[in-house]
C-alpha cells in the first residue's frame, strides 16, 4: 500500500471566492418568493383547498348514523347541540 499521505503531499484548500457584487445576483425565484407561502396567490388558494377539503371531511363524517357517538366528535357535538338550543330558547 503506497497511499499520499498529507504529510507527504500537502494540499492547500483554495481560497474562498469573493462575495457576489448585489447588482449582479441572479433574478428568478428566491427563498422568500416560495409558492404556497402566505401572502401569495398560491398560498391563499392552499388555504382555499384546505378549507374545502375540511368541509368536505365534516359533512362525510355528520351524514353517519353514529356522528355523536364517535369520540373525538361527541364533546363537540353535544356542546354544539347545547348553543343550539340555548339559542332558541333565548330567542
Amino acid at each position: 500500500m503506497f497511499a499520499s499521505r498529507p504529510a507527504v503531499h500537502p494540499v492547500e484548500a483554495p481560497p474562498p471566492p469573493p462575495p457576489p457584487d448585489p447588482a449582479e445576483q441572479p433574478r428568478g425565484v428566491l427563498m422568500k418568493d416560495l409558492p404556497g407561502m402566505p401572502g401569495t396567490a398560491g398560498g391563499l388558494g392552499l388555504r382555499l383547498a384546505q378549507f374545502a377539503f375540511a368541509a368536505v371531511a365534516l359533512a362525510v363524517m355528520a351524514s353517519t348514523n353514529d356522528f355523536p357517538s364517535v369520540t373525538s366528535f361527541c364533546v363537540a357535538y353535544e356542546i354544539a347541540g347545547l348553543f343550539v338550543y340555548l339559542q332558541l330558547e333565548m330567542g
